[in-house]
Parts: structure tokens; sequence; C-alpha cells
């Protein structure tokens, strides 16, 4: 583990309570935090089986192909608070992954876990903060490329920790600010990865927004990010953002919000200006069906390797949705496009697709299974990075 950066993400940590915003890539103020349903406290204990086939195009001593069984077994626990003043919400899993054939140049056994913690404080009508914290410690998430941390590769464990603080205040009934802070930071095991990739950001940034309609706000704002490469600095960089934007709430269970402008990319091979955009939108009615959806054009740091730049579009898209009492189902998709520039080999292109499906039955009322399948391809100007990857998986979860 790189002890610097875990030292930096369990001071964020302790400093600042915190909420679940998966994506570090979108910056959107106050996006993911829910805190329309109370939950009580609940304790989970998961378990499941399946197959894994993860084959590159290229052969290559630094990347693994997988074909192997694999077994997952983890307990968890979570719990909703949704007072009107300071709302909050914290989760907390842990699970261990077994590889049967295991997984050549990382070993058969992986360890996981996450814990997230929401929390909103009203000191009056004008006046409010928020923090949102996320820390992750495990291997690729399934949907790699749809987080902020990784990239689709396959790279072994790592470590990876997120944290927004905004304070916000409304100057009038129709115009108000929001300041913000945000860390984020990543450190892979596997000392060849982390040579490239291991890094962490800060972002500051200032928002003005003006109330046209009770549901409508136009929004401007300045970002500046700061990203450090603990070890490789030739690849350090820093931004500035101006950006204008729209948050609309369609009704009581969906809204929207858009950013688009410029962002000004610096960095040891000199400046240049590019369009940057994102977007966000949240719907849900309570229970029943959870729509997520994000984008993002502009400079990322998730994909760099050997080279300095990095510039592409993130999006991805999630779906739960519970068809009766019993049977639920869930799918989602996400795309990754970026072109990395300024390194010693020629600029490389790569696109990213991951797509998954799954359906839960509630076999009685404390236990479900679950069935899932996902895919995820890559394809590059690079034939060594180009890789297939096909899962399934059967399980259940008891809560209680």
């Amino acid at each position: 583990m790189r002890s610097k950066l875990a030292m930096l993400i369990l001071a964020v940590a302790v400093l600042s309570p915190a909420a679940l915003r998966a994506q570090g890539l979108v910056a959107i103020q106050n996006y993911s935090a829910d805190f329309k349903n109370e939950q009580p406290l609940t304790f989970s204990i998961t378990g499941d089986t399946g197959y894994d086939v993860l084959k590159y195009k290229v052969p290559s001593s630094s990347l693994s192909n997988i074909d192997s069984w694999y077994m997952q077994a983890g307990a968890g626990t979570s719990y909703t608070h949704a007072d009107q003043t300071t709302p909050y919400s914290f989760s907390l899993e842990g699970s261990v992954l077994e590889y049967v054939n295991g997984v050549p140049v990382y070993g058969s056994t992986f360890y996981n876990g996450r814990a997230t913690f929401n929390f909103e404080h009203a000191f009056s009508e004008r006046l409010k903060i928020s923090n949102n914290f996320y820390v992750t410690y495990g291997t690729n998430p399934n949907s790699a490329f749809g987080y902020g941390a990784t990239s689709a590769l396959w790279n072994g464990q790592f470590l990876y920790g997120y944290n927004n603080f905004n304070v916000s205040y409304a100057w009038t009934p129709r115009f108000s600010t929001t300041t913000s802070y945000t860390f984020d930071g990543i450190a892979y095991e596997e000392s060849t990865v982390a040579t490239s990739q291991d890094r962490y950001s800060h972002l500051l940034a200032q928002q003005f927004a003006y109330k046209i309609t009770q549901r409508t706000s136009l929004t401007a704002e300045y970002r500046y990010r700061l990203t450090d490469y603990t070890k490789s600095g030739f690849q350090n960089y820093h931004s500035h953002f101006a950006l204008a934007g729209v948050d609309h709430a369609w009704s009581e269970n969906m809204s929207t919000s858009v950013r688009a402008g410029a962002e000004l990319y610096q960095n040891g091979n000199g400046s240049q200006t590019k369009p940057y955009a994102e977007a966000a939108l949240n719907y849900a009615v309570a229970k029943q069906t959870q729509l997520r959806w994000f984008t993002m054009l502009g400079f990322n740091g998730a994909l760099l390797g050997s080279y300095r730049s990095s510039y592409g579009v993130n999006t991805g898209v999630q779906l739960n949705h519970q068809v009766t009492k019993r049977f639920s189902v869930n799918g989602g998709a996400s795309y990754a496009h970026s072109e990395l520039s300024g390194g010693t080999t020629p600029d490389q292109t790569q696109d990213s697709v991951f797509l998954n499906a799954g359906i839960g039955y509630q076999l009685m009322d404390n236990v479900n299974l679950n069935a899932n399948y996902s895919f995820s391809t890559q394809l590059s100007n690079n034939d060594l990075v180009e890789f297939n990857r096909n899962r399934v998986s059967l399980g259940a979860t008891a809560t209680f």
C-alpha cells in the first residue's frame, strides 16, 4: 500500500464526513447524496460464484489473462437518517475474492472494501454545508472506467479515495454561491503500475447560481485542479476551468445538471486549451426505480501511463428497477474514449466499452438471489492494450 497516499486519504476521512459520489470525474455539486428514504441500520452477508475470462489480443508479461472460476464472500452494513436539518447516511462493505486458477503476476486471493459517508447540515434557510466521501480498496471494479479512479486494464489491488466538501449560501431568494474543495487519489500495490498511475488531485471551485424559475437555475463556475503523480513527476499537471451551466428539476424525482466551457491544461510540455463539458441526470422513485447517468469531456489523468496528457470522453448509465415485490432487474453501460499524447512513443487512442445486466429475486423477506453478466472490451491503435472480458456470476444476499 502506498503509505503517503493512504495517510492523506485517512486524514480527509477523519477531518470531514462525506457522501458517496461514485465518479470522481463529474464535479457537479450535490449530485449523488440522496436522503429521501429513511433506512434503518441494516447488516448483510453476501456470497457469489462465477466465471471470469479476460483475454488480451497480444500476450505480454506485464498484462495478465484471466480464465478461472472464482468465489467471493463478504459482509456489509448501511444506514440513512433522513433528518430535515442534518441528514446523513453511511455504508461499509468488505469481501474476499478467490480465483481458483489464479491471476498470473497478481496471485489468487484479493480483498475488497468500501466505505461511504454522506451528510448535510442547514445552519439556516440560507447557509448549508455538505460533504461527500467515498473510499475503496480492491481490484479494478467491473465498471472500471466508469470511475474516475482507474483505467479499463486489470491492474491488481488499488486504494482509491474521494472527498468533496462544499458550502452554499443564498444571498437572495434567487442568487446563491457554492464554494467547494475536492480531494481524490489512487495508489496501486503493483510497483510497475504504481510508477505511472499513483496520483492525487486537489480541486477548488467557486460557483454562482441564479434561479430563473422555481425549478431552473443558471450557473457560472471557475475551477482549479492540481494533480501530482507521486512516482513520475513529469506527468504532473494543473488546469483552469471557465464554465457555464444549467440545473433543472423536472420533478421531485428527476433532476439534471449541465456544465460546459473551456479547460486550460498546463504541464511540463506547455499549455493547451480545449472544450470541457459534463452532465448528470438522477431519477429515483422511492426504491422502485433508480436511474443515474453521467458524462464528461475533458482531460483525464486515469489513463496516462507514459504519456503527458489524455483527452477524451467518459459516459455511463445505470438503471435499477423493481418489477414486482420479489423480482428486480438492473443494467448499465459505460463508454470511454481517450487520446493519449506527449509520450516517448506515438500518440495512442483507446476506446473502452462496459455492459452489464442482472436480475434479482427475493426468495424470502431477507434473502435475495441474483444473477449477473458483464462484458467489457477495449480497442486501440496499440495492440498490447486490446482485450475482451466476459464475467458471469450467481449469488445470494441475506439482510437483517
